[in-house]
């Protein structure tokens, strides 16, 4: 019996010190929880909550400092940056680069300085310093491994994808997402009004489907239901990230993006830790925070590794300036509308 006494006073040493770590995890969790927040930011954003929440939780458990979002549609930022300047309240917008391009239009924010956004290339921020990039969601077409292995490889360019062929496509009604929208916008700016009317009726008996929701489209293609989707790179990297059979190529003539940034309003109490936020934004760390959490952006961070395609290659991006207003895109909508997506054929 003398021989099971060591063991057993080991076992239960062991016990008892895993119970103390526990014990003392909880505590030390529950301390800090009570523990008074060193300040608290309000932010505007339009972003999705299931990002924001983590990000908000994550800065909290770092930096002690309570993040209060208010969430807001992409419409409804705009009205809100719209309005006159004595009427905003809050620290922060969180926002895409056509609303920043207005709220800086207006005077609603005030420059962001720090060593970060300097870091930031140019196209991906204001000159002057009043907002900075993120990071940006460029278009990109998602391929079904079937069609990737026989012909899609060779569908490299936004041209061929248009050109006469037996492939389907889906792609988002511009109509129905702003976010999608985006691609008429640039492509607009990239290669003209006529050109761009051109290409989507060249693309028009490819596609088997206007889908409502923006990652639509992927989904058809990680399923096999389409050949080819026009959609998101954050959508096409989640897909593969879990495995599905799935190819994502880079148009080698160069693609649309969606950029997302941030910016100090004026009337804010809290310009350090404002500022001290979007720092952290952009940080490397943050990034890569994001990716495990399942969110796949390009991100403007030059630390951060450009991302490749399926064929090992980097991103060509239009060289477009965004900032359209609303009167804008609804002249290029109703154009889409009336000449493409219901013209009515000869």
């Amino acid at each position: 019996m003398n021989r099971w006494k060591a063991p057993f006073a080991l076992f239960f040493f062991i016990l008892g010190m895993l119970t103390f770590g526990f014990w003392y995890s909880w505590k030390e969790k529950q301390e800090q929880a009570q523990a008074p927040v060193k300040a608290e930011l309000v932010v505007y954003t339009d972003l999705p909550n299931a990002l924001t929440t983590i990000l908000a939780d994550q800065y909290r458990e770092e930096k002690n400092i309570k993040i209060t979002v208010m969430p807001l549609t992409e419409e409804q930022m705009t009205t809100v940056l719209s309005r006159p300047w004595g009427e905003q309240n809050g620290d922060i917008v969180i926002t895409s680069q056509d609303n920043l391009v207005l709220g800086t239009s207006k005077n609603q924010f005030r420059p962001i300085v720090t060593e970060s956004a300097d870091t930031v290339a140019e196209r991906f921020k204001n000159t002057d310093g009043y907002w900075v990039g993120t990071w940006y969601d460029p278009v990109v077409f998602t391929q079904n491994d079937t069609f990737y292995n026989t012909l899609g490889r060779y569908i490299t360019t936004w041209d061929t994808l248009a050109k006469p062929g037996n492939w389907r496509v889906v792609v988002t009604d511009f109509v129905a997402s702003q976010n999608a929208a985006n691609l008429l916008y640039n492509m607009v700016e990239a290669k003209g009004e006529t050109s761009t009317i051109q290409f989507f009726n060249g693309l028009k008996p490819h596609v088997i489907q206007h889908a409502k929701f923006l990652s639509t489209p992927v989904r058809l293609a990680a399923l096999g239901e389409t050949d080819i989707g026009i959609g998101n790179y954050s959508d096409a990297a989640q897909y593969m990230s879990h495995s599905y059979p799935v190819k994502v190529i880079f148009p080698a003539d160069g693609t649309s993006f969606y950029l997302t940034g941030a910016a100090v309003l004026d009337g804010t109490r809290n310009t350090i830790e404002s500022t001290e936020f979007i720092k952290w934004l952009l940080a490397k760390e943050t990034a890569q925070f994001m990716i495990r959490h399942n969110f796949h952006f390009a991100f403007t961070n030059p630390e951060m590794s450009d991302p490749k395609d399926s064929l090992g290659r980097r991103l060509v991006l239009w060289d477009v300036q965004g900032g359209y207003t609303v009167e804008g895109k609804k002249v290029l909508l109703n154009q889409w509308v009336s000449q493409v997506r219901f013209r009515k054929e000869p």
